[in-house]
């Protein structure tokens, strides 16, 4: 059986969880252009990241070949 305590317990709880229940609504558009700013960051600097390197790899693969056939020529002489 219920007594008067228990009812106020109950009561109190339920009214809590609805209060809880309502401060979790959060407005995520800040949140979200805030993400959305750093992701476009991060992929421009990834880019020219990437741009970098592979331009690095190029010119080297190129002074290589440039080597080999130097090497060729020289030995062909």
């Amino acid at each position: 059986m219920l007594n008067l305590k228990s009812v106020l317990v109950i009561a109190t709880l339920s009214l809590s969880a609805t209060v809880s229940a309502d401060e979790t609504n959060i407005d995520t558009k800040d949140v979200e252009a805030t993400l959305t700013a750093n992701l476009a960051e991060s992929m421009e600097l990834m880019q020219s990241q990437l741009t970098s390197e592979l331009n690095t790899m190029l010119i080297t693969d190129e002074q290589k070949k440039n080597e080999e056939a130097t090497a060729k020529v020289m030995l062909a002489d």
